[in-house]
């Protein structure tokens, strides 16, 4: 089980040492060394993190299909309903067609000037509550899979 350790005093100095320590762990460690609690967090870290970033484009560029199923799952799980429909239906559309790989910034940006995920985008947007609230959450609830205050 990987773990972050994060002591009493940094904790009473640096209130939001708890949270960077979870975000170190979702953003750093790799989705097989993760345990199943973890796993929840993390996918729906990189989602969020993706789409934010450059859109549901981006997410499926980079991150590919591969833990698609999972992701959406990860989403019911942590209770965001909106999202998960937003990423269910995108992923009907990424899923719909061959995707030629895209190797140049150019490629990129055409790619995201067709606006094919420009609807997703903009639902995703208007999704209440927040991931970010939905990922502080499910900290809160079990800060132990995360963090060690010692």
């Amino acid at each position: 089980m990987r773990i972050r350790v994060v002591s009493k005093q940094e904790v009473h100095a640096r209130p939001h040492s708890v949270w960077n320590a979870y975000v170190d762990l979702l953003a750093t460690e790799g989705y097989c060394d993760l345990t199943p609690d973890q796993k929840i967090a993390h996918l729906v870290f990189r989602y969020e993190c993706e789409v934010r970033n450059g859109g549901h484009l981006q997410f499926f560029e980079n991150r590919g299909t591969e833990h698609l199923n999972e992701t959406i799952e990860a989403l019911g799980l942590l209770g965001p309903a909106c999202q998960q429909r937003v990423l269910h239906e995108a992923g009907q559309v990424w899923l719909s067609r061959p995707r030629p790989e895209i190797e140049t910034v150019r490629e990129v940006c055409d790619a995201a000037m067709d606006g094919e995920f420009a609807e997703f985008d903009l639902r995703f947007e208007r999704c209440d509550p927040t991931l970010q609230k939905k990922l502080e959450e499910y900290l809160n609830q079990r800060p132990s899979s995360f963090v060690l205050i010692t």
